[in-house]
């Protein structure tokens, strides 16, 4: 992602820092708020793990995992430290799972729906004057595309997203999916990534262009089409 920002040809050295600046900042605070809703979700679940860890709080120090930032630098894809709950403590176990695990991405789904009212307003009331609000659109548009990302990204059925979690709520805990799925993640991501770069090199058929497709038509385009007619 930094390589791509910095020697696109497309664009200015200044635009191309300002746009790296500004998926930056849009990569940290939507993570923020997706961990921070884990953790509100399973505090008000009735545990209080998140509280006791620290992660009760949208201070971006308290969620951002090194590694993962590194990650989203060299190749646009990381992850944040995932928020520890103890679902024991859960007022109703499989009910908790399932709002702990949908209130990230729902989280992610209403911090871009905001962003997109928010650009709307200002469209229709400032328009495009100076160079600043320029800024401001691109800011917002960036904050709509990494929410948009992150919500279908979460909802796949792999582990350790959220997706993975919701689902098995509905079954039992031998299941054989899902101790499949817990040992094998890693090798299940390495083949999707593997088979798309295959496709792409044979077939000129990239999964992961398919897929960044479907982000866009059925989370982004909603997102500004709410925003707009809000």
């Amino acid at each position: 992602m930094l390589y791509y920002l910095l020697f696109n040809q497309n664009l200015t050295f200044e635009q191309a820092i300002l746009d790296f600046v500004f998926v930056v900042f849009a990569f940290i605070l939507s993570l923020s708020v997706h961990e921070f809703a884990h953790a509100l979700a399973a505090y008000k679940m009735g545990d209080p793990t998140p509280k006791i860890t620290g992660r009760l709080t949208l201070n971006p120090f308290k969620h951002i995992d090194t590694s993962g930032f590194i990650m989203f630098l060299l190749f646009g894809m990381g992850w944040a430290k995932p928020v520890q709950v103890n679902p024991l403590n859960f007022k109703k176990f499989r009910t908790g799972i399932r709002i702990v695990s949908i209130a990230g991405i729902l989280s992610n789904f209403l911090l871009g729906l905001v962003c997109a009212i928010i650009s709307a307003i200002l469209f229709a009331t400032v328009g495009l004057p100076n160079q600043f609000m320029w800024y401001i659109y691109n800011l917002l548009d960036y904050l709509m595309l990494v929410n948009s990302f992150l919500c279908l990204f979460n909802l796949l059925p792999i582990y350790p997203f959220d997706g993975f979690n919701f689902v098995t709520s509905f079954m039992k805990s031998d299941n054989k999916f899902i101790n499949f799925s817990v040992k094998n993640s890693f090798r299940i991501i390495l083949i999707v990534l593997g088979v798309s770069i295959i496709t792409d090199l044979l077939f000129n058929f990239d999964i992961l262009d398919l897929y960044l497709s479907l982000i866009y038509r059925f989370i982004y385009l909603p997102i500004t089409s709410i925003g707009v007619i809000i």
